[in-house]
């Protein structure tokens, strides 16, 4: 059985403009909380089969919210415990945007301790994905390279049949792109956009627009951040 003081995979997940959000109007605010917590709930907890040995994954994957903060872990070190992070957080991520709420996570793999009983978590993975998921400017999952190595030795693919996994150069905040791996949300949830490519951003951003004011109005930091998304959806398209 595992450890709490074992290595395993660990997501941090945050909600872009919940800050701001949150001072303007603390009840949409609330309400919005309220809605990711929903969107957790509805996919985090589903079953995945692997295509290479039929075998269902399930109840592989925990996870905490604190403010805007998605924490979400699984119990080992496993090709399947790595499997289901990956799949689970797209699922919540994409889920996520379906509510209108904008997210950016890390993935990363290293010692994570942990006690519910307490709401106490730490660890070296923990702080790395942290950081590799804020220092990118989208909204999508970046992952370090030993979460990806051990994904990319299973059949982790798309309805269509291309790697959920794949390079990208990822904005960051300072400096130029840094090549990193990602999860290719676009390519795993393709059977659920039915609008036109390509992709602008004024409509993309549209349905977030009653949270954060209209599209002028966004700062050049966060509109960067939603053009650096749209530009990566439509990437994914053209292939």
């Amino acid at each position: 059985m595992a450890s709490h003081r074992d290595d395993r995979f660990v997501g941090h997940f945050d909600m872009l403009g919940m800050s701001s959000l949150t001072k303007r109007d603390p009840d949409l605010a609330w309400s919005k909380l309220s809605t990711l917590s929903q969107a957790r709930d509805e996919r985090l907890h589903l079953g995945i089969e692997r295509l290479d040995t039929k075998e269902m994954i399930t109840d592989q994957i925990r996870s905490f919210i604190f403010s805007d903060t998605l924490i979400i872990f699984s119990k080992g070190s496993t090709q399947n415990d790595a499997l289901a992070l990956l799949l689970l957080t797209a699922e919540v991520f994409t889920r996520a945007l379906h509510y209108c709420i904008p997210l950016r996570g890390g993935i990363a793999h290293g010692r994570f301790n942990f006690n519910l009983d307490l709401n106490l978590f730490s660890g070296p993975a923990l702080v790395d994905a942290y950081h590799i998921g804020e220092s990118s400017q989208w909204l999508g999952i970046v992952m370090d390279d030993r979460t990806a190595e051990t994904a990319k030795n299973t059949p982790l693919r798309s309805q269509q049949g291309k790697d959920a996994v794949v390079r990208w150069d990822v904005p960051v905040g300072n400096g130029p792109p840094v090549t990193r791996n990602v999860m290719n949300w676009v390519e795993t949830h393709r059977h659920t956009y039915l609008g036109p490519i390509p992709l602008t951003v004024e409509l993309f951003y549209s349905p977030m627009a009653a949270l954060f004011g209209p599209w002028e109005a966004l700062s050049p930091g966060a509109q960067i951040k939603y053009e650096n998304t749209v530009r990566f959806f439509n990437a994914q398209y053209a292939k």
